[in-house]
């Protein structure tokens, strides 16, 4: 037979935020993998989730027993505020080998359906489209969950073309949407060092067929670099650098 359904699925986890803080890393787990089904054009509210967690031999002491504890209140955190559910999951606390630990592990995975036709690939689709940041007010699940309500809205009336959830920057997901189609990127000087290369969770760069009431941060172009503060980067020097 023929279908036009399908299902996506995203995964979240920051192996230096986990290790930093178990608590806050498990929660930007579950939020990055629904950020990231979101920005494919997925509805977060009819997603479910799965987690892999993975852990250091716990043994008899107590600290080490808390570490696994912590991910899964903020995980448990990240599930009751969002509105979703994990629904499977495996554990293992064999992470030790001699003196080697594995670092704190919990990775979220989201799945949801989704029509063939309403997916958003994360490439660069035509140059002179406007290229913009669409972010959360503030870090509170209200309104995270506000602005993916916009942006799906968005998806839903066919003003977005490409779209990439932010994970390690803004400068990250610049780089790897270009290198999709060869178009490159012009950035506006407006644009903070620390709006490029700060984490930026649950946000979107986002190339957009219209004018939208977003913050621009740059615009699409046909050459094969990425200019900002009056400096160029040829994108098959980046591409070479990203592929070794």
């Amino acid at each position: 037979g023929d279908t036009k359904t399908g299902s996506i699925m995203t995964y979240g986890f920051d192996p230096y935020m986990m290790e930093d803080n178990p608590y806050i890393g498990a929660m930007y787990s579950v939020v990055s993998s629904l950020a990231k089904l979101t920005a494919m054009g997925g509805d977060y509210k009819k997603s479910y989730l799965t987690f892999q967690e993975y852990f250091e031999r716990l043994g008899n002491d107590p600290e080490k027993w808390g570490i696994p504890f912590a991910a899964l209140l903020g995980a448990f955190r990240a599930q009751v505020e969002m509105g979703t559910s994990a629904i499977g999951g495996k554990d293992s606390m064999s992470g030790s080998f001699l003196d080697l630990d594995v670092p704190p592990t919990l990775i979220s995975f989201a799945i949801a359906p989704i029509k063939k036709q309403d997916v958003i690939s994360p490439e660069f689709k035509e140059a002179n489209h406007p290229v913009y940041l669409f972010g959360a007010v503030d870090d509170s699940a209200d309104s995270i969950k506000a602005t993916w309500e916009a942006f799906h809205n968005l998806c839903k009336d066919c003003k977005v073309r490409a779209s990439w959830a932010v994970e390690h920057g803004v400068a990250e997901g610049i780089m790897k949407m270009s290198f999709g189609n060869g178009l490159g990127v012009s950035l506006n000087d407006t644009l903070s060092i620390n709006e490029l290369f700060g984490y930026n969770y649950a946000s979107f760069v986002v190339e957009a067929n219209t004018d939208l009431d977003e913050k621009q941060i740059g615009v699409v172009t046909e050459c094969k670099e990425i200019t900002y503060g009056g400096e160029a980067v040829n994108l098959n020097e980046l591409l070479g650098i990203y592929e070794d």
